[in-house]
């Protein structure tokens, strides 16, 4: 995971000086990301690491997760679509209980965004994100339908820019064959993840003709599992980060690399495996964009 990362800086280190202005790292954008007309194809790496310590167990567990999201986004004058099919591995290593460890495809998803306004230093775009159930559950690589609709603005104030994003994640109902509260098998057995609120807020300063700094603040609040019908005792709770990273454009050539930090305590995040609550987070990605 160190040498993918220290490759992607040396690429982006590289890169030609053709930087005309970039989305933000963990978030949608307002603008339409591929022009007037155009697509764009990559790959996506997301690591996430925690380590807790579970009174209950009486062990210490730690968590890592790892995606690679292959997307392909596509954008005409009104609309933009981006078609995402995530590799993912999440490996659980509770001391002196269990080790988990699957991976495989997750949930595909598919984000359809149109544009509200768009003016030289201002635009505003309302969006719609869709998580299909294709992972398995029993493996931790999916849930059941998952929908996002989202509004984003984007403001160009020269020097910098500034970005926002806030929407309402409904988190579908799904079956499993062993109860995750305590282990017990209970085939048929229904888990309602609790939905969520994200907002994100992002500042965009150029360095030069190449690169952009990037800084952005994610938040999200999220409601409580049930199980069954039951309520899940300390699966609500919120998150609150902040994300330094830079961007790189050279020709069709992206670049990104960020580091999220968590501002939130342990215990105020919701429970272990329903909701992000990682102690560190690594995103990369590359990609090639082409406008027609």
């Amino acid at each position: 995971m160190r040498k993918f990362c220290l490759g992607l800086l040396t690429i982006a280190l590289g890169l030609a000086p053709t930087w005309a202005g970039a989305e933000p790292i963990a978030f949608e954008q307002a603008a339409n990301v591929t022009g007037m007309g155009g697509f764009e194809v990559g790959a996506e790496v997301d690591y996430a690491y925690e380590k807790i310590e579970e009174q209950g167990l009486g062990a210490t567990i730690e968590q890592t997760l790892l995606d690679i999201p292959v997307f392909l986004r596509v954008g005409i004058p009104i609309l933009e679509a981006k078609l995402t099919i995530p590799y993912g591995s999440v490996e659980s290593d509770i001391q002196n209980v269990r080790n988990e460890n699957f991976s495989g495809i997750k949930d595909i998803g598919l984000q359809l965004k149109t544009g509200l306004l768009s003016l030289p230093n201002f635009a505003a775009a309302l969006g719609l994100a869709t998580g299909f159930p294709t992972g398995d559950p029993m493996k931790y690589l999916g849930e059941g339908l998952d929908l996002f609709p989202f509004a984003a603005v984007d403001m160009d104030l020269v020097f910098l820019k500034l970005h926002g994003n806030i929407g309402y994640e409904y988190r579908g109902e799904y079956a499993v064959d062993v109860d995750p509260a305590t282990g017990a098998v209970s085939q048929g057995l229904k888990v309602k993840p609790g939905d969520a609120t994200h907002y994100a807020l992002g500042v965009e300063i150029p360095a030069g003709e190449t690169f952009s700094l990037h800084a952005e603040l994610l938040g999200s609040s999220y409601g409580g599992v049930k199980i069954g019908g039951n309520p899940l005792a300390d699966s609500a709770g919120s998150t609150l980060s902040v994300l330094p990273g830079v961007r790189a454009k050279a020709g069709p050539l992206k670049a990104k690399l960020g580091v999220e930090i968590p501002l939130t305590r342990q215990e105020d995040r919701p429970a272990l495996g329903y909701a992000p609550r990682s102690d560190w987070r690594i995103l990369g990605g590359v990609s090639l964009q082409f406008s027609l």
